[in-house]
């Protein structure tokens, strides 16, 4: 179960994410949802076209994050450190959330983007 109220409080907040069950992404409204595998053009477009300036939309959701290799997960740490991507700006209340399967998954995780991360389960 998630601690909705501990990922409100991120609202705002640079440089951190939360992180949740993947099963527990469906809690969240008003998200946009990208798989940690996409590759860099995916990730462009996704930013371009949904996200950058859409002030509606509350949470940016990388789903499985633990399935990535480690070396992988560097953009999603520079993105979570800068919220941006190529240029294109997360907006300020949005919040960013990864997810993994179980709490053994948090385990997966780099330690720089650990490090950043707020566990909400």
């Amino acid at each position: 179960m998630i601690d909705k109220e501990l990922i409100e409080l991120q609202k705002g907040c640079p440089a951190t994410c939360v992180v949740i069950p993947n099963e527990d992404c469906k809690e969240l409204d008003s998200k946009i949802i990208i798989d940690s595998n996409s590759n860099d053009n995916e990730l462009l477009t996704t930013f371009k076209e949904n996200i950058s300036n859409k002030e509606e939309l509350n949470y940016f959701i990388i789903s499985e994050i633990d399935k990535l290799d480690e070396s992988l997960q560097n953009k999603y740490y520079q993105i979570v450190k800068d919220r941006e991507f190529c240029g294109y700006k997360l907006p300020k209340d949005m919040i960013i959330v990864l997810t993994v399967k179980d709490r053994e998954g948090l385990k997966n995780i780099s330690q720089e983007l650990y490090n950043l991360c707020v566990v909400a389960f």
